[in-house]
């Protein structure tokens, strides 16, 4: 049995936030927290997502969990950090369902549909990672999704089977606490292409916006600092960052 540092709060605004408020108190006061530490919630008034999405979740059924992490890349090289949450998380659903995808740069999908969203905030001082929060909203039991919502699903909806959050959670930490323990630059090229083998229309002709512009292309894959590569069918290659392309797919 592993030692699950986790907290729980009812009806929180923002579980990152809660946490990011939590570790610089206790840095003020000179406490240690405890590496891949949870904080976890019933209900967000404010959930996040990337950007300015926000996350939908109705109360008690669903994980809405931010992990604390102590980290030490460089800077440069921070997506190797969001390659392993993400890889871990779909090997934790892969779990419970099959055809489970990442879609780039943080979204879990299911057979097309997005059944988790994860914002991660790193702390940079001199050229490294500090620290890491990992904020997820994984759809454990929901059935009922709002009508302005694209293409939800959940744990239920695929298996029709309820789950108790609390057990995943449980679950989910010792899976990232193993995972996390291999997370390093030598291991970079093993974590990266465990990342592309799970990458959500990769090597599919699809739709995109790239730059405002309507495109057909293929992802090939992405580089070193975690941009999405892509090949149109008139092989001009793109490279893009986070909001330079929209999947239109």
């Amino acid at each position: 049995m592993k030692n699950r540092p986790i907290q729980f709060i009812a009806n929180a605004i923002s579980t990152n936030e809660l946490l990011a408020k939590s570790v610089r108190e206790n840095a003020s006061k000179e406490v240690t927290i405890p590496n891949v530490f949870a904080l976890y919630t019933d209900f967000q008034t404010a959930g996040k997502g990337m950007g300015t999405n926000t996350w939908f979740s109705d109360k008690d059924k669903n994980l809405l969990v931010s992990f604390y992490f102590k980290t030490t890349l460089p800077a440069a090289q921070q997506f190797l950090f969001n390659a392993y949450f993400a890889v871990t998380t779909r090997n934790m659903l892969a779990r419970y369902i099959p055809n489970v995808q990442i879609k780039w740069p943080n979204d879990i999908y299911v057979n097309g549909k997005k059944i988790a969203g994860i914002l991660i905030e790193h702390g940079v001082k001199g050229g490294y990672l500090y620290q890491t929060i990992a904020g997820i909203g994984i759809n454990i039991n929901q059935d009922v999704f709002p009508e302005n919502i694209p293409h939800p699903t959940s744990v239920f909806i695929e298996t029709g089977r309820q789950l108790s959050v609390e057990s995943f959670l449980k679950e989910y930490q010792d899976l990232l606490i193993d995972q996390f323990e291999g997370l390093s630059l030598s291991n970079s090229e093993i974590l990266y292409n465990q990342y592309l083998e799970h990458l959500y229309l990769r090597n599919v002709l699809s739709c995109f916006q790239i730059h405002g512009q309507t495109v057909q292309a293929t992802i090939q894959g992405i580089d070193s600092y975690g941009q999405l590569c892509l090949i149109d069918e008139q092989q001009k290659e793109y490279v893009c960052g986070f909001k330079e392309i929209v999947f239109l797919r």
